[in-house]
């Protein structure tokens, strides 16, 4: 008898122990899906450089401020004791990528440096686009846009050639 009371006793804690089998139950409310958005590899060309033109030191007493609009307007020569000749341009870039997607534009600011001194620089703060549509054409045509910027120019500039490289890069929105 007592065999048969442990074997009874081994078989409830045995039952006790095994989960209960329940059915299946759906998710209640929205449902979840499975995504993924697949866009083209930006391309990014420049097709011309941000340029100042020349600029002649005059007579002032502190630093004079160069600006080309993103259009390739100049502002800032002929009555600041600074005057400017030659062609100025905007920079101009072109971007392709996936139709109607919107990218970001960043241009840090840019330091160039005179080609005669390599000691003396100046920094270029740019003015960019914020964002820029593809367009339908993204893939195809893409989309321009421009960038200008400001040049401070501080009294004893040292004369040359002043260069340095815009790190312009875009990326998806």
């Amino acid at each position: 008898m007592k065999t048969l009371t442990k074997a009874a006793v081994l078989a409830v804690a045995a039952l006790g122990a095994t989960p209960a089998l329940a059915a299946p139950v759906p998710v209640s409310g929205t449902v979840p899906v499975a995504k993924a958005n697949i866009v083209r590899p930006l391309v990014l060309t420049a097709s011309s450089d941000l340029n100042f033109g020349t600029i002649i030191l005059g007579s002032y007493a502190s630093t004079q401020t160069v600006t080309v609009s993103q259009g390739g307007a100049l502002v800032g020569c002929g009555t600041s004791g600074l005057t400017c000749q030659g062609a100025t341009s905007a920079a101009n870039y072109l971007v392709k990528g996936t139709n109607n997607a919107v990218v970001t534009v960043a241009a840090p600011n840019v330091t160039i440096t005179n080609a005669n001194n390599a000691a003396q620089t100046l920094t270029v703060v740019l003015n960019a686009p914020a964002t820029v549509n593809l367009g339908a054409n993204g893939n195809s045509t893409g989309a321009p846009f421009s960038i200008g910027g400001s040049l401070d120019v501080p009294v004893g500039a040292g004369d040359g050639l002043y260069a340095g490289t815009m790190a312009v890069t875009v990326d998806y929105q």
